[in-house]
């Protein structure tokens, strides 16, 4: 891995700043995770909003954070799309819809694929320590994304996309606000595709494809999305239902022989998620506050496992269900200098298991294990303050106590419940209007989950019984200035100090190479952070944007240390932005991401190469219609065809490119 200090001459060259739609100070949340006020601190975070995310033209969530620099995503062996948050572990990152948590707690992931894009009106990333709202596995930061609440009067949002790869899009979306205070909100969206492209055929040498589309990469997800809201002066209250369905193929890891090694060759004929969200806001009096958000999540999903690329012969079958319930509550008492809130948190979720496996590879002749029932139950409690210490510093101070409990587990041994404290403390100065300095320091733990523990992935993983939690002292230092009109700048430094972190190793077993979880004696990784915007006129925009960190792990009981695997040591972007007329926009970023390790199939380190990939986008205002723009819009990703290798065998897709008309 590169040097973290050769590299610093590159976040020089490209400044420090802040990357476009990131606002200064706090903005207007109706429905939050994490009530924001004028003297909380809070960890360095990125905000998109409805304008900002339209210029990325995305199709699905994931797409978003191709070009965020600090964060990287990949496809991993599953075929979920996750992303990381300094490198850190992807469960060490929570994703929130509307203030309740979007991933399935037997895994503890979220597939950003599978979310529309045009579902979400504005987007915020926390990094680094995270108020103890998130509750529990928060270590790394978490992704606030929100839906559209309509003030008065109507809007309708619609979007048509056909691209390569037989890649299609339909979203639409209409709200209505009412002057009583009544709101609703309706959505559906329909995401196809064939294949993903192949951009360097060497990455995925054994898949058999004839051509440029990459085997069993084939998508069509569905999705409808409802809301109701209903505020006043002293009160605000919404309900939420989201639905999805979805049928795909994970790729296999293509580097592998499977003569030799044990690919994944799976499909997903079944993927739904039902999550109907609670959220509530009420003055009490001028003092108090109370916030409220519930949360009922019902999952299911079947993955078929094959026996080779064909995916004609069935060898075995999982099917799984999750109902999960939770629920949120923030006590806030402000006083003349300070505000004090209390914090609970709990959630309990039950997760069904029944594997089938079969000799003659026919469906009809699957035979089932005994169902499998196991539980969680995740708690937090904590309280935090704020303090204006004079006119120009305020600090945050917040103490938690988490506890996981795993009251049923299958057919395994009984598992003993743990608790953790987490803490945190900030600081922030602010010199002058546009200046901003501040710094945060916390200790937050992240449970092992149940599909860690007791998931055994069709025979692919061998099981740790003996799992410990996570945890990480975290430390940052951000500084946000916005010396004029025309130019924003954001730079910070954070350090990661972790102990018992969950990584996997290859383990033999009769002749057989699995993977096992395992807690590693602990690591420490640090970075920087630099972005900057700059309005060179009033209709032309550069933005600048650059993370780079490095690391090690302890050694082992071996005296070998291991990899910290899959973290490129450098990201850096440059987005151009042109304002050619009043209707024609025109965008082009530039993409660098740096080399990372990972590991093959055989325990052998492998250097993942580095890349530099072109988005060329651009919409056009065609006509108005009753007051609303319909535009035509064009763009095209990785334009040279570059291979991105988040990981070893899942390269991400070639180039891709999509034209549409959008309402907007």
């Amino acid at each position: 891995m590169k040097s973290l200090v050769r590299n610093l001459f590159l976040v020089l060259v490209v400044a420090p700043v802040a990357a476009h739609g990131q606002g200064y100070g706090s903005i207007e949340e109706i429905v939050v995770t994490a009530a924001p006020t004028d003297d909380r601190v809070s960890p360095p975070s990125l905000v998109l909003d409805h304008d900002a995310l339209q210029e990325f033209q995305p199709i699905a969530t994931a797409d978003v954070f191709r070009n965020v620099t600090g964060i990287s995503l990949r496809t991993n062996s599953r075929g979920e799309s996750v992303i990381r948050i300094r490198g850190a572990e992807e469960r060490q990152t929570l994703v929130f819809l509307d203030g309740a948590p979007l991933a399935t707690p037997w895994d503890g992931r979220t597939d950003l694929a599978l979310l529309p894009a045009g579902l979400i009106d504005r987007l915020e990333v926390k990094r680094g320590v995270v108020p103890i709202e998130y509750g529990a596995n928060a270590v790394a930061g978490a992704v606030d994304l929100f839906t559209y609440v309509p003030g008065s009067g109507t809007t309708v949002r619609a979007e048509l996309q056909q691209g390569s790869m037989g890649s299609s899009n339909l979203n639409a979306l209409a709200g209505i606000g009412l002057d009583n205070g009544l709101s609703f909100v309706a959505g559906a969206s329909s995401i196809d595709r064939d294949a993903e492209r192949i951009a360097n055929r060497s990455s995925v040498a054994f898949d058999p494809s004839p051509n440029s589309e990459r085997t069993n990469t084939d998508l069509s997800a569905d999705s409808v999305y409802f809301a109701t809201a209903w505020s006043s002066e002293s009160y605000f209250l919404r309900a939420s239902l989201l639905h999805a369905d979805v049928e795909r193929g994970v790729a296999a890891r293509g580097n592998l022989d499977p003569a030799i090694s044990r690919p994944r060759f799976w499909r997903v004929p079944d993927w739904h998620l039902t999550q109907a969200t609670l959220n509530g806001s009420w003055d009490l009096s001028e003092r108090f506050d109370l916030r409220f958000t519930g949360w009922r999540q019902w999952f299911d999903q079947t993955i078929d496992a094959y026996t080779d690329y064909s995916y004609s012969t069935l060898d075995a079958r999982e099917e799984g269900e999750d109902d999960t319930i939770g629920a949120r509550m923030t006590l806030s008492y402000e006083l003349d200098r300070a505000t004090l809130r209390l914090v609970s948190t709990a959630q309990e979720s039950t997760h069904d298991q029944l594997e089938s496996e079969t000799a003659t590879g026919d469906p009809a002749d699957l035979v089932a294990s005994p169902e499998l029932r196991f539980r969680q139950r995740l708690i937090t409690i904590g309280a935090e303050a704020d303090m204006r210490l004079s006119d120009s510093l305020t600090s945050t101070f917040g103490l938690a106590r988490d506890r996981a409990v795993t009251p049923l587990t299958g057919d395994k041994p009984p598992q003993p419940s743990l608790s953790a404290t987490g803490w945190s403390a900030g600081l922030r100065w602010t010199p002058a209007e546009k200046w901003e300095l501040a710094a945060t320091l916390g200790e937050r733990t992240r449970f092992p989950t149940p599909r860690e523990l007791y998931g055994a992935a069709l025979g692919r993983f061998l099981l740790n019984p003996d799992l410990k939690p996570e945890r990480s002292l975290l430390a940052d230092v951000t500084l946000k200035a916005f010396p004029g009109d025309s130019l924003f700048l954001d730079f910070a430094v954070w350090a990661n100090d972790s102990d018992d972190t969950l990584s996997q190793r290859n383990v033999r077993v009769d002749g057989v190479s699995k993977r096992q979880r395992y807690n590693t004696n602990g690591s420490f990784t640090y970075g920087l952070e630099a972005a900057a915007t700059l309005y060179l006129t009033d209709d032309f925009r550069t933005e600048f944007s650059a993370a780079l960190q490095d690391g090690e792990v302890e050694r082992d009981e071996n005296g070998d240390r291991p990899e910290l695997l899959q973290r490129p040591d450098a990201q850096l972007r440059v987005a151009l932005d042109w304002q050619a007329s009043p209707r024609l926009d025109l965008r082009a970023e530039f993409m660098h991401t740096g080399e990372a390790r990972d590991l093959d199939d055989d325990g052998t380190l492998v250097t993942l190469p580095d890349s530099t990939t072109v988005n060329l986008r651009g919409f056009f205002q065609v006509l108005e219609w009753r007051g609303r723009d319909i535009e035509v819009t064009a763009s095209i990703d990785n334009l040279t065809d570059e291979l991105v290798l988040p990981q070893l065998g899942l390269p991400a897709p070639g180039r891709m490119y999509r034209v549409g008309v959008r309402i907007n």
